[in-house]
């Protein structure tokens, strides 16, 4: 059984609350359980860019970076 954590995330200036898998990519979450498929999946090793969003104004790789850390 996967354990799953109730996370608050702040998504185009809307406060979304969902239940997630510790390991999970924000890149995983944002196209797979959020349907917001703008966001690309490129080389999956923080290396091409694709997967690039904003936390905080600042730039990361979704694809690298795990969705709980959000």
């Amino acid at each position: 059984m996967t354990v799953r954590y109730p996370a608050t995330l702040q998504l185009n200036g809307t406060s979304l609350t969902v239940e997630l898998d510790a390991g999970r990519t924000l890149l995983s979450v944002l196209r797979g359980e959020l349907g917001l498929t703008g966001t690309k999946e490129g080389c999956d090793d923080s290396e091409c860019g694709a997967c690039m969003v904003l936390i905080d104004g600042q730039p990361v790789n979704s694809c690298s970076f795990l969705a709980l850390q959000a």
